[in-house]
């Protein structure tokens, strides 16, 4: 089953905090590809160096990271999808059209569930609960 990965779920792969061992635990259950595009992938890069900015984690924690996170895209655990369809904007202002006001998600989280759909994911896996909503109304099999 063709899944995509938000950044929520990302980090929590590669950086300690409360999901990481039901992240873990979700990956190594089961079998799929799990796609990784060029934004999915700079959006958790950048989610794990603000945890450092924040202090929430060491440099040295978000360097290690930050190489696992590369080496896991080396070894080709993830599908990677490069370049953003033409109309990947427009589907997503499509979804703040008919969804922002009942489910309230940020543009970006909107991009990756528009992003999921593009691709053809059936599976999304994230760990913010709003995202989670919009994902399920559009059809998408949410997990972990």
């Amino acid at each position: 089953m063709v899944t995509y990965a938000d950044s929520s779920f990302l980090v929590s792969l590669y950086i300690q905090d409360s999901h990481t061992v039901e992240a873990r635990k979700f990956l190594a259950s089961h079998s799929f590809s799990l796609l990784l595009t060029n934004f999915s992938r700079s959006e958790t890069q950048h989610a794990i160096r603000t945890l450092a900015f924040r202090k929430m984690i060491t440099i040295g924690e978000m360097t290690q990271g930050l190489i696992h996170f590369q080496r896991a895209q080396d070894e080709d655990v993830y599908e990677l999808r490069t370049g953003m369809p033409n109309d990947l904007f427009e589907n997503t202002a499509q979804l703040s059209n008919r969804h922002a006001l009942e489910f309230g998600v940020r543009y970006l989280d909107m991009l990756h569930i528009a992003s999921a759909l593009h691709f053809k994911a059936k599976r999304f896996l994230t760990f913010d609960g709003r995202q989670a909503k919009l994902a399920k109304a559009v059809g998408l099999q949410v997990k972990p």
